[in-house]
C-alpha cells in the first residue's frame, strides 16, 4: 500500500553570483598562500635551531644529545 515518496523533492539551489565567486575564489588563494608562506617560515626556524651549534664544543653540549668526540680526560 505504498504510494509514491514520502519526502517531498528539494528545489533547484540558485547558481551563484560569479563576482560573489570569483571573489571568494581570491580569498581562498591568499589564504592559502599565506599559509604555505607561514609554514615554510616555521620550517626555516625548526631547521636553523637544529642546526645550532658549530664549534668545539657543540658535539658533547649539543641539544640532542650525545657526546661526540668524547674524551675521557675531560670528565
Amino acid at each position: 500500500m505504498c504510494v509514491g515518496p514520502m519526502k517531498p523533492k528539494r528545489p533547484a539551489a540558485p547558481t551563484p553570483d560569479p563576482a560573489i565567486e570569483a571573489e571568494q575564489k581570491e580569498q581562498r588563494e591568499q589564504a592559502t598562500d599565506e599559509a604555505k608562506s607561514r609554514k615554510m617560515e616555521a620550517v626555516d626556524e625548526a631547521f636553523r635551531r637544529l642546526r645550532g651549534g658549530r664549534g668545539r664544543r657543540s658535539l658533547i653540549t649539543s641539544s640532542r644529545g650525545g657526546a661526540g668526540y668524547y674524551n675521557e680526560y675531560l670528565k
